[in-house]
């Protein structure tokens, strides 16, 4: 599972707030963040990047580890 929420979290962000700064829809980002959809690797970088312009400093694979 990814770690979208809990580092949007952390960077006290709400999903609305976030979303628009993605110009995704809040119904969108919640799909992304409760695994419901896979993000393509576009939008994944996307979420990082963005993540790490708010206050955030994480990876690729911290946000989306490996699953076993």
């Amino acid at each position: 599972m990814n770690r979208i929420s809990e580092f949007r979290k952390s960077i006290n962000l709400t999903q609305q707030e976030f979303s628009a700064r993605l110009n995704l829809t809040q119904g969108a980002l919640a799909h992304y963040e409760n695994g419901r959809r896979t993000p393509t690797v576009k939008m994944a970088r996307l979420i990082v990047d963005t993540l790490n312009e708010n206050g955030a400093s994480v990876s690729i694979d911290e946000v989306f580890p490996a699953e076993n």
